[in-house]
């Protein structure tokens, strides 16, 4: 198979992809094993640790979960793979209906930074263009 260009933004989604994967392996791990030297990544954000830290047990495996379908997508990004759009299109369609729900509660700003975001990734991703990349 011949090696594709990537455009720019696509590669970006694929890498985007790729860290949320890396961040949430650590977290997931970090909730699975308190005290170990994972226990570093809560000085990124201490009061999350007080926040998750209660449900653990079943918040770590979730975590864990999520890393191996951002995992997945990051793969399907990178390859072009028709599975990779999809998954990419449902994860940004539940992150702005999780902003939805962030304005509703009252945080405008962070709502609106987030369906904003996510709607124009969402865009980008319906392009013709960028869909037929894909396969």
């Amino acid at each position: 198979m011949p090696i594709r260009h990537t455009p720019l933004p696509l590669l970006l989604v694929a890498v985007f992809f790729a860290v949320a994967t890396l961040i949430l392996l650590g977290v997931g791990t970090a909730l699975m094993s308190p005290g170990s030297r994972l226990e570093a990544l809560w000085s990124l954000y201490p009061e999350r640790r007080s926040l998750l830290m209660p449900y653990r047990l079943w918040l770590g495996p979730i975590f864990l979960i999520l890393a191996l379908a951002m995992a997945a997508t990051s793969a399907g990004c990178f390859l072009r793979r028709n599975w990779g759009w999809v998954l990419a299109v449902v994860i940004f369609a539940g992150q702005v209906l999780g902003d939805a729900v962030q304005l509703l509660m009252g945080r405008y700003l962070e709502g609106a930074v987030g369906i904003a975001a996510g709607g124009a990734i969402l865009f980008y991703l319906g392009r013709p263009a960028v869909r037929q990349s894909f396969g």
